[in-house]
């Protein structure tokens, strides 16, 4: 196993994921002052490493199942949720969505937008992990009822060092969504949002889907659950 980057609201879940990561056999590096495992003294040197192995020569492709990297996502960060009374609505059991890109790459990315989704989404909420199936692309969309991102800002929230430009900051290095867009496109695929001020945010994370493999099997979920 290679080495799982912690960073903003995925660090500030502290040691609940970093057991469960560890737990899988993962090397968790830590880059928030809120983390465990943080260093700042090698917080810049791990991040060119890190960013460096985001070329597209430094990946595994695999056959994967997104259905299941979001079902592992949930569960290592229900904890953390319920703590404030959060919801965590993933893809069911049964549900699947073959894509080929590197499993716990699209792991890191994802624990870093449930992070972000819990930490900005208001107690007694909900956050959704949803699979799409886009033809020669497979998605999965995370969504949240916080504040939401107004179009400035939605400019400037993949930036290196920003931090979503939300208020009531706790904490983050504010490279959680930097990093996870370089990963996204060096397996072929993105990382974008969909938001607006009031309308919580919606992060759409997609990657090649696996056009060999059997059928995608997904929820249709109204567009209506995620803009309550």
């Amino acid at each position: 196993m290679g080495a799982v980057l912690v960073t903003g609201a995925a660090g500030f879940i502290g040691a609940h994921l970093c057991r469960a990561l560890l737990a899988r056999g993962e090397q968790v590096v830590g880059l928030d002052n809120l983390n465990p495992y943080y260093d700042p003294a090698l917080k810049q040197a791990r991040l060119a490493a890190m960013t460096a192995d985001a070329a597209p020569g430094a990946f595994r492709f695999h056959r994967i199942d997104l259905a299941d990297v979001a079902r592992r996502a949930a569960g290592i960060l229900t904890v953390r949720a319920q703590e404030r009374g959060i919801s965590i609505d993933a893809p069911k059991p049964g549900e699947h969505l073959p894509a080929i890109a590197e499993f716990r790459r699209v792991l890191q990315i994802l624990l870093n937008l449930v992070g972000n989704a819990i930490r900005y989404a208001p107690d007694n909420s909900q956050v959704w992990i949803r699979l799409e199936d886009a033809g020669s692309r497979a998605r999965l969309v995370v969504a949240d009822q916080g504040p939401g991102l107004s179009s400035e800002q939605q400019v400037k929230v993949f930036e290196k060092f920003e931090r979503l430009g939300r208020s009531n900051e706790d904490g983050g290095s504010g490279l959680g969504l930097y990093i996870s867009r370089r990963l996204a496109r060096a397996m072929g695929g993105d990382l974008m949002i969909d938001s607006a001020p009031g309308q919580g945010a919606r992060f759409i994370l997609e990657v090649p889907a696996d056009l060999l493999a059997l059928r995608p099997t997904t929820a249709q979920q109204p567009e209506s659950d995620c803009a309550e």
